[in-house]
């Protein structure tokens, strides 16, 4: 091979290199704001994420925390969510689906059903801009410091939906976050428990498509609660100790 041709050839790979990584950013950036800026450095940081990513339905990592003395179960066993898991986009972070997209009115009905759950939860629980999304309103402990410790990686947020497919993230304890993903209700965030920001029950919760599943979200949210709460046994901290006294 001539110096010119073996020149035309590294060009040539260069150029395709160039091309697939201008579609995977774009395709990127198509998935909507999430927890990383939505510029090339933001690329870039969720491009090194990937090769850290984990299989999201294997349970392997709560094995030894399922039954253990810290774990407790709140959800009776699922029933099994008909149909295949939707189709997940490849990067991490953010982590959304390509297909099965909630409806107009399911959605309405999900936000008012995470509105009650505020409401009944209170004075535990309220609206708080997530810190893992950063861009919409996530279910947070009123004070992180009393509740499950399980807190301390997103400063109390336990819940949220995703603004562009009605999918949701969930903490869960480990015995709930293992049923709701062997029973296809969800999958484990790809980098839970590998990275120090989230634990290894982050859970990414399907968007409901009718009624019935809307209902089971419920239970998942309100298990979630409970898991973080203590199972509303939380200490809520007296007036005093807001003044530091």
């Amino acid at each position: 091979m001539t110096a010119i041709s073996s020149l035309l050839l590294n060009l040539c790979a260069f150029g395709a290199l160039v091309w697939l990584a201008h579609r995977d950013y774009r395709g990127w950036l198509a998935l909507g704001e999430g927890g990383l800026p939505a510029n090339l450095l933001g690329w870039l940081t969720v491009t090194r994420l990937r090769l850290m990513k984990a299989d999201p339905i294997d349970i392997a990592a709560l094995v030894e925390e399922i039954g253990s003395t810290s774990d407790r179960q709140y959800l009776d066993q699922l029933p099994p969510r008909n149909g295949p898991r939707p189709r997940i986009a490849p990067w991490p972070i953010p982590h959304r689906q390509c297909n099965q997209f909630i409806s107009s009115g399911i959605r309405r009905k999900l936000d008012a059903l995470f509105d009650d759950a505020v409401a009944r939860n209170a004075p535990f629980v309220h609206y708080k801009q997530s810190y893992f999304e950063q861009h919409s309103p996530a279910v947070t402990l009123c004070d992180p410091g009393y509740g499950h410790a399980d807190a301390k990686f997103g400063r109390g947020e336990l819940a949220h939906i995703h603004l562009r497919d009605g999918s949701m993230h969930m903490i869960f304890s480990a015995s709930d976050a293992a049923n709701v993903v062997e029973s296809g209700w969800g999958e484990f965030h790809p980098l839970a428990g590998r990275i120090p920001l989230l634990p290894k029950s982050y859970v990414y919760v399907y968007p409901p498509r009718d009624d019935i599943e809307l209902e089971v979200v419920g239970q998942l949210l309100d298990a979630s609660i409970a898991h973080m709460t203590k199972g509303g046994t939380m200490k809520l901290p007296q007036a005093d100790e807001y003044r530091g006294g």
